[in-house]
């Protein structure tokens, strides 16, 4: 075998191994070079986390800052996916993006909870749900994808699905999605989440392959008493099927507040509720809102105070 042949086999081997223990070459903009990078999973135990809407961030220098003064220790990323009118689903977001997204936040520090997202038919907010039972497959078939891409990556937390109560039409498809996406524990080892909007359904049954239990609560009114109500409702069911089925933990995957239906200062207000009534009770939270979207709340300095806040005491 010729030196030159040789050589080539060496680089494609030490391609692979980078690969597989989260080695990349980043650009470096002080130097104007690339630079080896080895990233290794964080052991997050407490998420401090925040989301865009859509996903999205541009995490330069300035927006790293800005987060980092929220004493954030992650963010969330959704790979966005969407059903066209032929019944496909379709990537609506290039993959090479989110990924670079993801070396992008590990770089900087933050953790990452890793989650695709699938739209049905229609324009937000009226949104069709999935009722055929083929978009189980299909879905599954984006989750592995990324499954391997979040092994590959060394993301600590994967969601297989955003909200599958809220994405497919009945309990029964739901129930199905819940059994067949424990499998992806054969190929993602960091932390395996099971989102759901709300409190999921009435009763969430057969997840002990699961790590973490999530619920996404958003809250768009000042009935401030029935807020911190619901909460207590909402801790103690997370609690009881983190406990019965030997989970890691359970935290809130989305808090938010949508602000076409409350200003500002409710807005805060009810981020300190949230925080109120469940510190000390949850593993984590993740506010929704990072973006000029419906929940937005980066525009918001009292509510980014009160997230910096609470954040701080851990």
């Amino acid at each position: 075998m010729s030196k030159k042949i040789l050589f080539v086999v060496g680089i494609l081997i030490l391609a692979l191994i980078a690969g597989a223990i989260g080695i990349h070459f980043i650009y470096d903009e002080q130097t104007g070079k690339k630079a080896l990078f080895q990233y290794q999973r964080q052991n997050t135990t407490f998420l401090k986390f925040v989301s865009s809407e859509n996903g999205m961030y541009s995490l330069d220098a300035e927006e790293i800052e800005e987060l980092k003064s929220l004493n954030i220790n992650g963010i969330r990323i959704c790979p966005l996916y969407s059903v066209g009118q032929d019944e496909n689903i379709k990537e609506d977001v290039p993959e090479n993006y989110i990924i670079a997204l993801i070396e992008k936040a590990h770089q900087a520090g933050f953790a990452v909870f890793l989650e695709p997202n699938v739209i049905g038919p229609g324009v937000f907010p009226d949104v069709s749900e999935l009722e055929n039972p083929k978009y189980i497959n299909d879905a599954y078939t984006v989750a592995l994808h990324w499954a391997e891409i979040a092994e590959r990556e060394k993301v600590e937390f994967y969601s297989p699905l955003n909200e599958p109560d809220g994405t497919f039409a009945t309990l029964d498809l739901v129930n199905q999605w819940v059994n067949k996406s424990q499998d992806l524990r054969l190929l993602y080892s960091g932390n395996l989440v099971l989102k759901f909007a709300d409190v999921g359904p009435q009763e969430i049954k057969n997840i002990d392959k699961y790590d973490y239990l999530a619920f996404d609560i958003m809250w768009s009114d000042p009935q401030y008493q029935e807020l911190r109500d619901y909460m207590k409702m909402t801790v103690e069911k997370g609690n009881n099927l983190k406990k019965q089925y030997n989970l890691k933990g359970f935290f809130f995957g989305e808090l938010g507040a949508e602000r076409s239906r409350v200003n500002k200062s409710i807005q805060a207000e009810l981020f300190r509720i949230f925080l109120e009534e469940t510190w000390g009770k949850v593993d984590g939270y993740c506010f929704l809102g990072w973006s000029d979207l419906e929940f937005k709340f980066r525009d918001n300095k009292e509510a980014k105070e009160i997230i910096k806040e609470w954040y701080t005491k851990i």
